[in-house]
Parts: C-alpha cells; sequence; structure tokens
C-alpha cells in the first residue's frame, strides 16, 4: 500500500497554490435551477487539522470575496440568474444567513414603501455581470431607475477595525461596477474612501451612449473586421464582428448569443450616416450582415461546422413563420441579397460538411431545422439563394464560391459581367452611403 503523501512538507507557496486550485471557482460551477449555475464549495478541507484549516481559510478569505445583494423583489432572484446568468453563491435561507461579505448592495424603492428582505449573494470576479443585468433593465426599462434608492456598505467580515483595512483597489472593484447604474432616485455610500465614493459618482453621471453611437460604432467596428477579413486575417475579423455585435448590445460568446436592450433602440436618428432611420431599421440590418460576414470568417477559417451554425440559426428564424412569409418581408425590408449571401455561404459550408461527411452534418440538416423537406442540404440552400441574390452580390458570390472551389446548381447565379468589381467586400459596408438598390440587412 503506498505512503500517505507528506503534504505539510511542501513549501508554504506550493500548499497555497494547492489551495487556491482546490478553491477555484470555475471548477466550483455547477448547473442549477439558477441560470448562471451555482457554486458547489467544499470546505471539508477546513475539518483535517489545524494546520491545514488555518492556511486553507487564509487563501480562501483572500480569493473569494462575496457581495451581498438584497432587494425587495423575491423575482430578482430568477431575473439576476436566468436573464442575467450571473452565478449564484447562495440564495433564499442560505442568502438570509450569508454573513462573510465584504459588500452590502441593498435596493429599496422608497416612493413605493418597497424595502430590502431578499438576499442573493455572489463573487465579487460575477459583479460585472450584475451591473450589466442591471443596466440592460434600465435601458428596456428608463423609468425604472428613477424609483430605485441603493445604498452600498463597505464591510470586513474577518476583521472588526475601524476604519475598514480594505484595500483602496479592491474597494474601487467592489464600487465601480455600479457605474453603469445611471438615474437612480438616490444613492448613498457608507464606510468607503471618499475618493471612491466621488469616482463613482462622477462616472454614474456619465450618460449611456446613444442610439446613434451605439450604431455608428457597430457599423466602424465591422468595416474594420471586412478589412481584416479582406488581409486574411479571418480570426482577427471575428473579434471584430463580436465588437460590433457587442456595440449594439448583442452579446456573443461562442455559439451564445443574447440580443438585449431592444426597447432602447426604438428611436429615431436624426444625425450621421443614419438619419432619417429607425434604431431598429438599423440594427436589424446590422444583425444580418455581421452574420453573413461572420459566416464568410468561419469559411476563411476553414471551420464548416461553426460556418454552417451560425447561418443556419438566422435561416431557421427567418424561416419559422408560416411558409416564407416573414423571410419575403425582411428580404424587400433589409435588402435581398444580404439574406441571399447568409443562405450562399451557408450552403458552402454545408457542401464542404458534405464532402467530408461530417458528423454534424445531420443535425444541422435535420434536427436544427425541424426536419424540413432536404432544407438542409447545400442544393437546396443553393437554391434560396439564387432567390435573392443579384446585382454586385452574384458577382461576390460567384467569386466566393470559385475561392472555395464549389459549384452551385445551374441557374442559381444570374450571368454576371467577369470584369465586375468583386475585389472587396468595402462596397457593401453599412455606413448610409450604399451605391446599389438593396438596403442594408438583418439577423436573429
Amino acid at each position: 500500500m503506498a505512503g500517505k503523501f507528506p503534504f505539510l512538507r511542501l513549501p508554504l507557496e506550493l500548499r497555497d497554490y494547492i489551495y487556491s486550485q482546490y478553491f477555484k471557482p470555475s471548477d466550483l460551477l455547477v448547473d442549477s435551477d439558477y441560470g448562471g449555475g451555482q457554486y458547489k464549495f467544499d470546505l471539508r478541507l477546513f475539518r483535517v487539522n489545524k494546520q491545514i484549516y488555518t492556511e486553507a481559510q487564509d487563501v480562501f478569505r483572500r480569493e473569494n470575496v462575496f457581495v451581498r445583494i438584497e432587494t425587495p423583489w423575491p423575482q430578482a432572484e430568477h431575473h439576476i440568474a436566468q436573464e442575467g446568468l450571473v452565478p449564484i453563491v447562495a440564495a433564499g435561507e442560505q442568502g438570509e444567513q450569508f454573513k462573510h461579505h465584504h459588500a452590502l448592495v441593498q435596493i429599496s424603492a422608497p416612493l413605493h414603501e418597497f424595502v430590502p428582505q431578499h438576499a442573493i449573494v455572489i463573487l465579487l470576479d460575477d459583479l460585472y455581470l450584475f451591473s450589466d443585468t442591471w443596466m440592460y433593465s434600465g435601458l428596456n426599462f428608463r423609468t425604472l431607475n428613477d424609483h430605485l434608492c441603493v445604498t452600498f456598505v463597505l464591510r470586513d467580515p474577518y476583521y472588526p477595525a475601524d476604519p475598514k483595512p480594505v484595500p483602496i483597489a479592491l474597494q474601487k472593484r467592489l464600487l465601480l461596477p455600479f457605474e453603469k447604474v445611471k438615474g437612480l432616485y438616490e444613492v448613498n455610500v457608507q464606510n468607503y474612501d471618499e475618493s471612491v465614493e466621488r469616482e463613482l459618482r462622477l462616472r454614474m453621471a456619465t450618460p449611456y451612449d446613444s442610439v446613434q453611437k451605439c450604431l455608428e460604432d457597430s457599423a466602424r467596428h465591422m468595416q474594420s473586421g471586412d478589412k481584416a477579413l479582406e488581409s486574411g486575417d479571418a480570426q482577427g475579423a471575428l473579434e471584430l464582428y463580436v465588437k460590433a455585435f457587442h456595440a449594439m448590445h448583442i452579446i456573443v460568446s461562442g455559439r451564445v448569443r443574447r440580443v438585449l436592450a431592444d426597447a432602447w433602440f426604438h428611436e429615431a436618428i436624426e444625425s450621421g450616416p443614419f438619419a432619417g432611420q429607425s434604431g431598429p431599421t438599423i440594427r436589424i440590418t446590422l444583425r444580418i450582415r455581421l452574420v453573413s460576414r461572420t459566416v464568410a470568417a468561419y469559411l476563411k477559417l476553414g471551420e464548416w461546422e461553426e460556418a454552417a451554425f451560425w447561418g443556419m440559426r438566422s435561416i431557421r428564424i427567418m424561416r419559422e413563420a408560416v411558409d416564407t412569409e416573414f423571410e419575403d418581408f425582411l428580404a424587400e425590408f433589409v435588402g435581398a441579397s444580404d439574406v441571399g449571401m447568409i443562405y450562399f455561404r451557408t450552403a458552402i459550408a454545408f457542401q464542404k460538411m458534405e464532402e467530408s461527411k461530417s458528423r454534424e452534418l445531420q443535425d444541422y440538416a435535420y434536427h436544427d431545422m425541424g426536419e424540413r423537406e432536404a432544407l438542409g442540404s447545400s442544393k437546396k440552400l443553393f437554391e434560396l439563394a439564387g432567390r435573392y441574390i443579384k446585382g454586385q452580390y452574384a458577382a461576390l458570390a460567384l467569386k466566393t464560391a470559385q475561392e472555395f472551389r464549389v459549384q452551385p446548381p445551374p441557374g442559381v447565379l444570374p450571368a454576371l459581367d467577369r470584369g465586375s468589381d468583386v475585389d472587396s467586400m468595402a462596397h457593401m459596408d453599412v455606413g448610409g452611403a450604399e451605391e446599389h438598390d438593396d438596403h442594408p440587412s438583418t439577423e436573429n
């Protein structure tokens, strides 16, 4: 029988490192009723012996800083976890009993006599997710924060000294994420350094970016992504397209995309390249174009499954309405060729998957599409693309087919002038200066 490992003979630095790995939050996050998951800390290590208890507890306290959020509304837990995807440490009765937090955030609505009654505990590292969730709620419901009062209280749960021996750097991490929450009825700050409180109030007073700026920033990132793609940097282009999505409050993480703050964009744009158009129209336009370009970038990388996934998700959404009424409306509304390019690029991904007999092909072809007759095949997707692609987009489609050595079925693309200018994607950017007779575009 092997002897026991002499753990306590290791240098303290190594033991500390092992403790930090043992308590690493990302390894302790499990699926639960909470949308963002729930942390399950295993504290049995504390019971091994007195020395390990002391050492491990020091590491645990140093590397896991907790924030307690108190709210009047029981449904806030669902909103924070399910919609905000904020991982939870404790809630309900466990949340009420939790006392090891450095920061207390008390939310009330004094005008309506709503007082904090429900406690939710999160990690400091996830506080930005909570502040983002609150920000998007405020964007969707513009009068929400007008009625809310927030009290921020700094405390040290382990040392009762006064003034609190909490470093300024940690105070900033605990307080400044709330700069995203603006227009509150009242803000109270207790025990924080005056300089940190002053910085928070200055940042809170800075207004959100306007709808116009959000959309212009998105278009600018998309144009930069196009240049990166044109120069051969497909990975860099993808990163810029993610930034373009994020600029208009669409969060992309891998295959997950969350469309947030819809109501915020419901206003007319009065100046700039999108003057005279509505926020939702331009946002939809940019979304479709960004999806089409994302598929193009994955094709450049040879990641056929990712290209198919992004394309099919939008195609599925466009075709969920009865027959193709919504799709036809969308094509007319935002530009037929932009919709067609999603079909065309996705068809290329499918043909490549068919050639390699990809295992994922059947899932994309039938499962994702609800077994719509042969829609999940390159031939059908090429045919559907042909319904919409025309003009300069047809030239681009032909060039793309040639680049990836695929052959669309006869009649998909109209006869083309081989001398057409198809050397770049730049002439198709959304900047309010399109020369062709199509409008920009969108996606789900």
